[in-house]
């Protein structure tokens, strides 16, 4: 009696190609998971404040993007003495999304002041690029229709201006200061109109350019006031010697 030669495994040979399959199946389900990384999109950002000499402006919020409410990550934003008092940068938001935050100022000394009004928001779509364009302190809402008058008895070729701690009014640089002007039938009061934001302390002065462009300050301390939550304002002052 014999022996029946061992038989041999009939699907021995193609193993070694299932097992490849399964690696390529994992290494190309690894390449494209649930959940992939969501694109960040760059904003631009412009916000009009008014600030001391070693002043920085920056802007944080509730993202790692915009550094997490935490000051020492926030977005610094900068200026020049031809575009202050308004500040400028960039920052990246998730596309899709909605962001919040605010503006803080940093003194020369590390000092960090916060904005007071509510958070602000920002949302990202898929497809158009947000830019933020805010002011410093001062919520949304529409502007109020202020209006300037003073009397003012001025000599020939001389102006008057306002200026005052709004980007509105200059941010106290009297080159950046509101023209106000006169006519025969209005003289020696000078007008100015202008938007405001509402609801926001107002501090101002006006002040005289004479025709070789030096000023001349009015006397006294600042003149303040504060706009209303809507509608107009309008100041009558007579010029301080």
């Amino acid at each position: 009696m014999t022996t029946a030669p061992p038989r041999t495994t009939a699907t021995a040979w193609w193993r070694p190609l299932l097992l490849v399959a399964a690696l390529l199946t994992g290494l190309f389900g690894a390449a494209a998971p649930a959940g992939a990384a969501t694109a960040e999109a760059t904003a631009p950002v412009t916000v009009s404040a008014v600030t001391a000499p070693g002043d920085t402006v920056l802007i944080s919020g509730n993202t790692a993007q915009l550094g997490n409410w935490n000051p020492a990550a926030a977005v610094p934003l900068h200026t020049t003495a031809r575009t202050y008092p308004s500040w400028t940068g960039y920052v990246q938001i998730i596309q899709g999304s909605t962001a919040e935050y605010k503006f803080l100022i940093r003194s020369s000394t590390g000092a960090v002041t916060w904005e007071s009004v509510p958070n602000r928001t920002v949302t990202h779509s898929t497809t158009t690029i947000t830019a933020i364009d805010d002011r410093w302190n001062v919520g949304s809402g529409a502007p109020v229709a202020a209006t300037f008058r003073v009397s003012a008895t001025t000599a020939y070729g001389q102006n008057v201006y306002l200026v005052g701690n709004l980007a509105e009014l200059g941010g106290w640089n009297p080159a950046a200061a509101v023209p106000l002007t006169t006519g025969s039938g209005s003289y020696p009061t000078w007008t100015a109109a202008l938007q405001l934001p509402p609801d926001t302390p107002v501090a101002y002065k006006y002040l005289i350019r004479n025709p070789d462009g030096s000023v001349l300050w009015e006397g006294g301390a600042d003149r303040t006031a504060t706009t209303p939550p809507t509608g107009t304002f309008t100041a009558t002052d007579t010029w301080r010697p």
